[in-house]
């Protein structure tokens, strides 16, 4: 067994899965003939196995509340009496908003069980009552959830511009089932491309000239840059707009744009990335070098020998992240300065992620396991990870006391000197319970002080 997954199996509980009092149930087995207990077990973890219990239980209501709850469309099953339940139905529609469509007329026509409906999703007003589709109110609360719930509304509704301007707002799709007279509204149509560019395709050709439309189009997706024509994509007044909201925006320029430094500039202060796109002689521009590995130390991978081979350029790239140095020239790769920040580098961003968690010690080199700083920092944040630790560590009882404070299973992988430690067991059983008993020395697994130290 790999010794991370030791690390894990050191934890299991061995009755996970019986806690519940589920791991004997089989729900395949649910018939007219289920005991009640057991059938409420099952539809803990499966609502729809009601489907094949007796009439007496779909008409049960604390068996049909369990089951909506796990299982929204577990409505469908339910007696004529449970699906005309206000209860029942507000149950499975707020597990569910489609599951209106298994409620009762009365209940499609109820006020409060749609909007709960339509607050969990948008699309459920297609099965509300006329009278519901044609209630701006209630139209407003599902256009908030998913603008393309318009396309359900009464029409009447769909000429009503505060609906309209809701509905676009949420999704700009939603233009598509606004009616024809919003399509031609510049404030409804900036509205839709600013929540999603694709919604230029639903304008009228003069919006596709209009800048006003376009920049709102360009700074939500540079892929709108492909939908206007040649000429506007490469005025400034549109080309500048888009790469402030993405670099990226490069790619649809002309060559020659792409070979103008200040223009280049501006995509990687926004992306690094985007010097890809640049021409041959600014993949080897000492200032857009910097900017963009400044911006993200891989994207030395994307340049010219020259700037690879430019010492001030690679430092600070692995200064940024210390993989860029495999991008770095040769005699660059042996250079002691380089080699130096590049430790550092990885040291410091190693240190910062065994914080946030500790298991990224897990991908350390032997290098950086040798390092007491950072395993302290990891197990101090998962104590569990002192098995990814070298022999010598484990028999550091600062660094196992750390541990076992953490988490006491990490006892187990403590060196066998420390199991004998009564102080260190002591903080172990504290923690971890008898669990972490089991790996102390004998004879303190029979000490009066441990044994009342153990938690649990």
């Amino acid at each position: 067994m790999a010794s991370g997954d030791a690390a894990k199996e050191a934890e299991e509980d061995p009755n996970k899965g019986k806690a519940d009092g589920l791991s004997d149930v089989n729900p395949s087995r649910v018939n007219e003939n289920t005991p009640r207990d057991t059938l409420l077990a099952v539809l803990q973890r499966d609502g729809s196995q009601i489907a094949h219990a007796s009439l007496e239980a779909r008409s049960d209501r604390d068996l049909g509340l369990k089951a909506v709850e796990q299982d929204g469309h577990a409505l469908q099953y339910l007696s004529d009496s449970l699906r005309n339940s206000k209860e029942v139905v507000l149950a499975a529609v707020h597990q569910d908003g489609h599951a209106l469509l298994y409620a009762s007329n009365e209940l499609k026509a109820n006020r409060a069980v749609v909007v709960a409906a339509l607050q969990q999703d948008g699309h459920s007003l297609v099965f509300a009552s006329q009278d519901l589709k044609a209630d701006k109110a209630v139209v407003m609360v599902a256009v908030e959830q998913d603008g393309t719930a318009l396309g359900y509304a009464d029409e009447e509704l769909k000429r009503d511009r505060e609906l309209v301007l809701q509905a676009v707002r949420c999704t700009g799709h939603a233009l598509l089932f606004a009616d024809e007279q919003f399509r031609a509204d510049k404030e409804v149509v900036i509205e839709a491309v600013q929540s999603n560019w694709q919604a230029f395709g639903y304008c009228p050709p003069e919006f596709r000239k209009d800048k006003d439309v376009i920049k709102a189009a360009v700074r939500t997706n540079r892929q709108a840059l492909a939908c206007i024509s040649e000429d506007l994509r490469n005025d400034p007044e549109i080309f500048l707009e888009a790469l402030q909201a993405d670099g990226h925006s490069l790619v649809y320029l002309k060559r020659g744009l792409r070979a103008s430094k200040d223009i280049v500039m501006q995509a990687v202060k926004q992306d690094g990335h985007a010097v890809s796109y640049a021409s041959d002689d600014l993949k080897n521009d000492v200032d857009i070098a910097l900017e963009a590995v400044s911006e993200d130390g891989l994207t030395l991978g994307l340049m010219g020998h020259e700037v690879q081979a430019n010492k001030t350029v690679v430092l600070k790239a692995i200064e940024r992240n210390v993989k860029a140095l495999q991008n770095a020239s040769e005699p660059l790769k042996k250079d002691p300065d380089i080699l130096e920040s590049a430790g550092a580098s990885e040291r410091s961003a190693l240190l910062a992620a065994v914080k946030i968690d500790g298991y990224a010690l897990r991908s350390a080199s032997e290098k950086m396991r040798a390092d007491r700083e950072i395993i302290m920092a990891a197990v101090r944040q998962n104590g569990k990870v002192l098995v990814f630790a070298p022999e010598w560590m484990r028999k550091d009882r600062e660094v196992v006391m750390a541990a076992v404070k953490q988490n006491g299973k990490a006892l187990v992988f403590a060196h066998e000197s420390l199991k004998k430690d009564k102080e260190v067991v002591m903080e172990a059983v504290a923690e971890g319970g008898h669990v972490a008993l089991w790996h102390a020395a004998d004879e303190l697994q029979k000490d009066k002080e441990v044994l009342l130290a153990c938690r649990g």
